[in-house]
């Protein structure tokens, strides 16, 4: 699987021989794709050593999302690479060769798609870095496919408890609106969101949301004494519109939110790589001040996310994975919603012992 070991804790690798089945594969799986993560070998090293280059132009990729399109149950396993700004679009297919399996990626359309690793090495053809570095494919059922190799659960998880589910009160907001952008819209879905963590003790609230977020808002609070913390608590917000104008049973509402909580693993995977987030998260408000936009820190300014950072190479950190999806009633869940929930919060526990709170509507 791939999955990477947070010190001091569990060893993810040992839980997960025990529940998951790999195998080699030639046809695509009948399942639902929820989202494509980029290959491990970018998250064992700092975020600032990659970019992207599409046609003529180079992509930081911090700024840049791995995204399904079009995702369905039997369809080609297509996927971009996208900036505010841009698209390059690929495709996974799997076929046998002499009787032996085997896979490619192909990029549509004329331009050229590369990944480089530093400023000084020359670029690589995206479809042959791939080839090597395969991105994790995930499923609605928790199931993986890394290349050829689909990665299944030996068995199911019981439904989410939807007693667990935080319903909270959606009055005044479009439940079908979901980021706040650059004009702050009060009635947006995320907007909700910063409201009412404002009415907690933060010390920072980040509005990260745009291609190559980390999360919608990263919410950041100092447990003890301020100059000598006894950890670094921080909760991502994955929030997400309503398919329909009122809550239902609609279990679309689900899949990429779901989804984006399980690539949140990523920001765990070791000490570098947690003090790595917020230098992400720097970086990507330097950008805004440079595009001459509003600040990123809704709570909070660069000097605290500073000081923060340099109190992580020291100080543990904790991380909380939240899903906001007012689409989603709490008394009308359904089994499948309630399962799609129940993977997501077991893989990030077997990995990193992370926990998942479900915010919905009543």
């Amino acid at each position: 699987m791939g999955v990477k070991l947070l010190d001091n804790t569990i060893d993810p690798e040992e839980i997960l021989k025990g529940t998951l089945e790999a195998k080699t594969i030639v046809e695509r799986p009948t399942k639902m794709p929820i989202s494509i993560d980029w290959p491990e070998e970018i998250y064992r090293t700092p975020e600032a050593l990659w970019s992207v280059v599409i046609g003529e132009q180079e992509y930081p990729l911090g700024e840049l999302s791995l995204e399904l399109m079009s995702p369905s149950l039997g369809g080609v396993l297509q996927f971009a690479i996208a900036s505010e700004t841009d698209t390059a679009e690929l495709e996974l297919s799997l076929f046998e060769e002499s009787e032996i399996p085997n896979y490619r990626f192909v990029a549509h359309g004329d331009r050229k798609i590369q990944m480089r690793r530093g400023e000084r090495a020359q670029p690589e053809n995206i479809a042959d870095f791939f080839y090597d570095n395969p991105p994790m494919i995930w499923f609605s059922d928790g199931s993986a496919l890394e290349g050829n190799q689909y990665v299944e659960l030996k068995s199911k998880y019981p439904p989410y408890d939807a007693a667990k589910i935080q319903d909270w009160d959606w009055t005044g907001i479009d439940i079908r609106k979901e980021s706040q952008g650059e004009g702050k819209l009060p009635y947006s879905v995320q907007a909700r969101v910063i409201r009412e963590l404002r009415t907690r003790d933060y010390n920072l609230i980040f509005d990260d949301d745009s291609r190559g977020e980390a999360a919608d808002v990263v919410a950041i609070r100092l447990q003890g004494d301020m100059a000598a913390p006894s950890s670094i608590d921080i909760e991502f917000y994955h929030c997400k519109y309503s398919h329909g104008d009122v809550p239902g049973r609609r279990i679309e509402d689900l899949y990429e939110v779901c989804g984006q909580a399980q690539k949140s693993i990523c920001w765990m995977s070791s000490p570098e790589k947690r003090t790595d987030l917020f230098t992400h998260l720097l970086r990507r408000e330097a950008r805004r001040h440079e595009d001459g936009a509003s600040s990123r820190c809704e709570v909070g300014d660069v000097e605290t996310l500073q000081t923060i950072r340099e109190m992580s190479r020291l100080c543990p950190v904790a991380l909380t994975i939240c899903i906001v999806q007012p689409g989603l009633s709490k008394a009308n869940a359904t089994r499948d919603q309630l399962e799609l929930l129940s993977v997501t919060e077991n893989h990030l526990i077997e990995t990193y012992r992370l926990p998942l709170v479900v915010i919905a509507s009543p």
